[in-house]
């Protein structure tokens, strides 16, 4: 009786404790990381034993494949009679699984949104639709009428990290006005999506550099630590390497798209602040809550964590 407890008991905490996005599951490859220009990327990985494919689907489709596939309903949310600025309803009709990546930009409804939460919608052939957590970015507009809804990209770091951090919308729209004036873009109503579109991606070159390496069939990569000079930007780590590939480029983008002090020299950031950053991070899962409460954020489905979000310091 005592052997069938033990081997059950073991079971069921190895399950938790591959579900937890902290050290010993995860390594940080801090001698490996990827160098281009002013920037690093430190990839995080899993470590042997430690990925569990079931936890989530195999395959995604993304946002953007799903609504040009027309496999994905979106519509506005109306409560005790009034509309719902910070929740979309959603329906995955398709046979697939669809991630939604928080920091997603959807242009249309009566508002232009983005996407406030990372979350696997599955095969749905039921009448009912999911809820999903949203910001408004265009402040200005509430059309009557309501438009089609189309993927329109990923929102720069500036936006996401106000909006995990804070998570406030008052806080996002801030944040949208002072790049209007910051690039002195006159408008009315402040729709982020149009202003996203003329922020280029500032380093293609390194951009591109970052998804070649990325393509290594045979890492386990849980995502990465993103750094320009001294300074540690943030990181994206996800529950298994199939999430992980499937939002890379999405991710990797908002970090490219920060604006920083242009210099001449490349400055290395220390060892020691990487370090202070993981352990604060990674190393329990209390520590972890502690510092994502006001660095980040952690998404869940079905009580499992899915998506590490958090921005340096």
């Amino acid at each position: 009786m005592k052997r069938i407890f033990f081997i059950a008991f073991f079971i069921i905490t190895s399950k938790i404790a591959v579900a937890q996005l902290t050290f010993p599951n995860l390594q940080v490859q801090y001698d490996s990381a990827w160098v281009c220009n002013h920037y690093q990327l430190i990839p995080v990985v899993f470590t042997p034993n430690t990925i569990n494919y079931n936890l989530f689907p195999k395959q995604l489709l993304t946002l953007q494949q799903a609504l040009q596939q027309k496999k994905l309903v979106i519509r506005e949310n109306y409560f005790d009679g009034n509309d719902n600025v910070n929740s979309l309803s959603v329906k995955n009709i398709s046979k697939q699984p669809i991630l939604l990546l928080d920091g997603e930009l959807l242009k249309g409804g009566k508002q232009d949104r983005m996407i406030a939460e990372t979350k696997v919608l599955y095969p749905n052939q039921t009448n009912e639709l999911e809820l999903v957590n949203v910001f408004c970015v265009e402040k200005g507009r509430w059309s009557k009428k309501a438009k089609k809804f189309s993927s329109e990209g990923f929102a720069s770091n500036n936006i996401r990290k106000i909006a995990d951090s804070t998570k406030t919308q008052q806080q996002v729209w801030r944040e949208i006005e002072k790049q209007f004036e910051q690039y002195q873009v006159p408008s009315a109503t402040y729709p982020y999506v149009e202003l996203q579109k003329q922020l280029a991606i500032k380093d293609t070159s390194c951009y591109n550099y970052f998804v070649e390496k990325f393509k290594n069939p045979t890492a386990n990569y849980a995502g990465f630590i993103a750094v320009y000079d001294t300074t540690i930007i943030g990181t994206d780590v996800f529950a298994n390497p199939t999430i992980t590939n499937t939002a890379f480029e999405n991710v990797l983008s908002a970090y490219m798209q920060m604006v920083f002090p242009v210099r001449d020299s490349i400055m290395a950031v220390s060892k020691q602040k990487i370090h202070e950053f993981t352990d604060k991070l990674f190393s329990t899962v209390n520590n972890q809550k502690k510092f994502i409460e006001h660095h980040g954020n952690i998404f869940y489905n079905n009580k499992k964590p899915v998506h590490l979000v958090a921005y340096g310091y």
